[in-house]
């Protein structure tokens, strides 16, 4: 049925009757039809209230829980989908008017609410979304008046105290107004207003006031690059290199401009800075090795290569390999080995990986050694050449875990781990175990039951 062309021949009194049969079997329909007929001087109060309403219905004992969400946001879904057509219609202070409402209400609805979902967090995105685009849009469409006053009005909303504790969003606001920045006197106020949210944060210290300072001047960065300044973006960039996000932009374009000594210094300072952050450690090495592979220095690969290997880093030791000839791999892998074996704790993932792609059976023994629960994967590498270890370390491994079932669930995990053990072992060997297993548990009945289905 071709619904659009049905509905198109209905008279004007046809159609008054339809939409009232539905907004009357339906108080959704009704609200947004409401909405849709709503006159342009009470949008943004309509909109308000039509956000607040489904909030409220879908409160319980003033908290809404996960699965309330989606139905409380169902107002605000329908203001932003109002001031996406606003942006279509050309409309684009409205759809910031709108946009506003949305965030400032959702942000409030945060504190009672219960988002493991992320459906606030998503309305939240496309609020912000609707505010840049708009942002964007006005600077080449509206008079300057309306430009400022739209600027004024993000600004003063990216301050309000609901997004304290919300810094992220007070920072993609703020990041909304360096849009307006191509404008002296809003790129004054919004210099001012992070110098002053800078000037609070500073007498703080701690990981999160970091992260808060290196934010703001991301977007003090952010202002100058917009208004092509960028003899000072590079100066403000190499002024801040102690924050990881600007010493990443510096080597980056040193690098691009070819200045790999430079680029090769800031890292090898980043290391130093950063040594009690392994994240932010491996990083900078990360770009040592770019260095190194551009200005072609095998030596230098080796060593920091060997360093991710030792990290744990799969992907390092093909790298590695391929840098050596095979008489030299074979030193080169022996002395990984070593190192790894050597080392206090247990050997590491990387370690028997290596073992398994190099058919070093020797090692992968060594490893399921250390760690029994492994033989029920690793046989496979071991049988050909060590069938009596295998048999040792699995019947060792099964009898440890049949002395730790204590429930039908555990006994069939135990029997599971049997069924592995014949493939691997055989018949013979499978059938002396399973017979030793319901000598020393004849007293667990369901444990027999299972041992009895996995004997047959």
């Amino acid at each position: 049925m071709d619904l659009q062309k049905k509905v198109s021949k209905l008279s004007k009194d046809e159609l008054v009757e339809l939409v009232l049969y539905l907004v009357e079997g339906d108080e959704d329909v009704g609200r947004k039809a409401e909405f849709k007929l709503l006159t342009p001087n009470d949008e943004v109060k309509a909109s308000k209230q039509l956000i607040r309403k489904y909030i409220n219905e879908n409160k319980r004992q003033g908290f809404i829980s996960w699965r309330n969400v989606h139905a409380a946001l169902q107002g605000a879904e329908m203001v932003l989908d109002k001031g996406r057509e606003k942006l279509v219609n050309g409309e684009e202070d409205t759809a910031i008017r709108l946009g506003i409402s949305v965030l400032s209400i959702v942000i409030d609805m945060l504190q009672y609410t219960d988002d493991s979902g992320g459906e606030v967090g998503y309305i939240v995105n496309e609020s912000i979304t609707l505010l840049k685009d708009a942002s964007s849009m006005i600077l080449v469409s509206t008079d300057l008046r309306i430009q400022d006053k739209m600027f004024q009005l993000i600004l003063k909303e990216s301050m309000q105290k609901r997004y304290d504790g919300w810094n992220d969003i007070r920072y993609e606001l703020l990041d909304v107004c360096t849009i307006y920045s191509a404008r002296i006197h809003a790129r004054l106020k919004l210099e001012e207003t992070l110098e002053k949210l800078l000037a609070d944060i500073s007498t703080i210290s701690s990981r999160s006031s970091d992260y808060d300072q290196q934010s703001i001047k991301q977007l003090q960065l952010k202002i100058l690059e917009r208004n092509g300044e960028l003899d000072k973006a590079e100066q403000l960039i190499n002024d801040n290199l102690d924050f990881d996000e600007f010493r990443e932009l510096a080597i980056e374009k040193e690098m691009a401009n070819g200045s790999y000594d430079t680029a090769l210094k800031i890292c090898e300072d980043g290391e130093e800075n950063d040594c009690d952050y392994p994240g932010l450690l491996k990083k900078w090495k990360q770009y040592r090795l770019q260095i190194y592979e551009a200005i072609e220095d095998m030596e230098k690969q080796k060593e920091v290569l060997l360093d991710f290997v030792y990290d744990n880093e799969y992907e390092a030791y093909a790298k590695l390999k391929d840098l050596y000839s095979e008489e030299e791999w074979n030193d080169v892998l022996d002395k990984i080995f070593d190192v790894f074996e050597n080392k206090s704790g247990y050997l590491p993932h990387v370690y028997v990986y290596i073992a398994k792609t190099e058919n070093r059976s020797d090692k992968v023994l060594i490893y399921c050694e250390q760690s029994p629960i492994t033989i029920v994967e690793l046989y496979p590498y071991l049988i050909n050449d060590y069938p009596e270890k295998v048999e040792d370390i699995f019947t060792k491994y099964i009898r440890f875990e049949a002395d730790h079932a204590s429930e039908r669930k555990t006994y069939r995990n135990v029997c599971r781990k049997l069924t592995v053990f014949k493939e691997a072992c055989g018949e013979t060997k499978f059938k002396e175990l399973v017979k030793e297993l319901k000598q020393t548990y004849d007293r667990k009945p369901a444990f027999l039951n299972e041992l009895e289905k996995v004997e047959k």
